[in-house]
């Protein structure tokens, strides 16, 4: 009976040195450590064209036992921007044990501009029609994003009559990008009687434009002249007897170029017309507005 109580006490403790060395070998054959990451560049500068492989340009993965690893970097995710056109990119790496090694660095976009609208006709409008669709002819474009005309956000300003067939309404346009920086632009928009809506105006390509602080619109104002507008409808300015040279005054004596801001730039369509004793006077038709964001230069 003694002799198999010790042959047990044998058996157990080679099992138990067995399982210890088991572990221990299993421990210090393990791996644990996480590969580590490293960058030619702690800023990364980018522009907003550049492929999304750009983003693990100079970078470098070495994992202790497995050595190069920098095929496995991947890019994890994208920070908000931390300041405008700069964001945090989140990386990491991993070994065959699947350890996983982190990284950040900042990005920065060399050529990056908040989102831009644009407004492809007047915004003007009979009175009495049953609803009006505000955004048919405004989009927003955005450099990182693409097209972004579905995030519009509208909210209605003041209301105050220009004359007594005709009243503006201010309107906030707003949208933000997939990096948190939004642009806002404000309106205004005009309901009309139908001798008014009708009165022959000049017509725009765009009735939004961007520029940057100390430069001129490029190209210039004059080359938005898109012919005659009139109740909805776009007409050549020689169908109606108009010269865009002689008739159309473009004023934008209120916009401080050198000034990021929101200007306004008018077009006043008028024209000399003959009387009865063979002089002429000048008859003044309908106008048209064209905003300029003037943007920071930085």
């Amino acid at each position: 009976m003694r002799k198999i109580r010790l042959l047990l006490l044998v058996f157990f403790l080679v099992v138990f040195a067995v399982f210890m060395a088991s572990n221990i070998h299993e421990y210090l054959t393990s791996d644990y450590t996480a590969p580590e990451i490293s960058a030619e560049e702690e800023v990364l500068y980018l522009s907003v064209d550049d492929p999304d492989e750009m983003l693990l340009r100079g970078l470098a993965a070495v994992d202790n036992l497995d050595g190069d690893v920098t095929d496995s970097l991947a890019v994890v995710s994208k920070s908000k921007f931390i300041a405008k056109g700069t964001r945090n990119i989140n990386y990491a790496a991993f070994d065959k044990n699947n350890n996983v090694g982190t990284y950040v660095r900042k990005l920065v976009y060399t050529d990056y501009h908040s989102p831009r609208f644009r407004i492809t006709e007047p915004m003007r409008f009979v009175y009495g029609n049953s609803s009006y669709n505000y955004l048919r002819y405004v989009t927003v474009m955005d450099c990182l994003d693409g097209n972004i005309s579905q995030q519009i956000k509208i909210t209605f300003g003041d209301t105050e009559m220009a004359s007594e067939s005709v009243s503006q309404q201010k309107i906030h346009l707003q949208v933000t990008n997939s990096a948190g920086d939004s642009s806002v632009l404000v309106i205004t928009a005009t309901f009309e009687d139908f001798d008014s809506y009708s009165k022959a105006s000049p017509a725009l390509t765009d009735y939004v434009i961007y520029t940057k602080a100390g430069e001129k619109p490029d190209p210039p104002l004059r080359s938005y002249l898109d012919g005659i507008w009139m109740a909805g409808n776009r007409k050549k300015f020689s169908d109606l007897g108009f010269d865009p040279e002689k008739d159309v005054a473009i004023d934008d004596s209120r916009v401080d170029y050198n000034t990021p801001g929101l200007y306004v730039a008018t077009y006043r369509l008028s024209r000399d017309t003959a009387n009865a004793n063979g002089g002429s006077y000048r008859v003044d038709f309908g106008k048209a507005e064209l905003i300029i964001v003037v943007e920071d230069a930085a």
